[in-house]
């Protein structure tokens, strides 16, 4: 997957944060543990059509996760607090591997909720609203770091109004390939969720 290592560059400016980006970190501190299914469309300037594929995660609240990508599931990517296990196809043995790794990087960002906090976001990403509608805001956010640059342009994040639901988010890497994930209303986990933390 891209890479996004991730260093302290300008000093943050928290103001600079989008008022409906701002409202939807706000609630994800109580949207407790959730269920989403998404679908996934990747292009690459290798291919000549997109490929897609649908895929659900489950998040906690303590920064647990759980990916599964393919129906049934061919990929899966679980988070237990400590240790990271990828399984990259239905044959693959199970791998234990650094939070940091290219192949996991990006998922444990945006599902562990790692430097998702204001001052995070604006040391590393200038944050501006790029379209607005009725039922949707575009927040683009652009990496500051040079090093990054190089292999991320820009990750968009599309938010209902109020900051209540996240729509869509694709990320735009430096070859010009994408990965647009697209995402169903968010589902409250119910009973006890450790076993969807176990290599399985």
């Amino acid at each position: 997957m891209l890479c996004l290592t991730l260093s302290v560059q300008a000093a943050p400016d928290v103001s600079s944060i989008p008022p409906v980006f701002r409202d939807w970190m706000v609630a994800q501190r109580d949207i407790g543990n959730i269920k989403v299914a998404f679908e996934q469309t990747r292009t690459t300037p290798a291919l000549k059509d997109p490929v897609h594929a649908r895929g659900r995660f489950w998040r906690m609240a303590d920064g647990r996760f759980r990916l599964e990508l393919g129906s049934p599931a061919t990929m899966i990517l679980v988070f237990d607090k400590e240790t990271v296990r990828l399984k990259e196809s239905a044959d693959a043995p199970w791998q234990t591997l650094k939070p940091d790794d290219s192949r996991v990087r990006m998922w444990m960002k945006f599902l562990s909720g790692r430097e998702m906090d204001p001052e995070s976001l604006t040391q590393n990403f200038a944050l501006r609203v790029t379209q607005q509608e009725k039922t949707f805001v575009t927040v683009a956010m652009i990496p500051r770091p040079l090093l990054i640059k190089k292999y991320l342009r820009q990750l968009d994040m599309q938010i209902e109004p109020g900051g209540r639901r996240l729509l869509g988010f694709r990320v735009v890497q430096g070859d010009g390939s994408t990965l647009l994930l697209n995402f169903g209303p968010p589902e409250k986990v119910t009973g006890d969720p450790s076993s969807l933390f176990q290599p399985q």
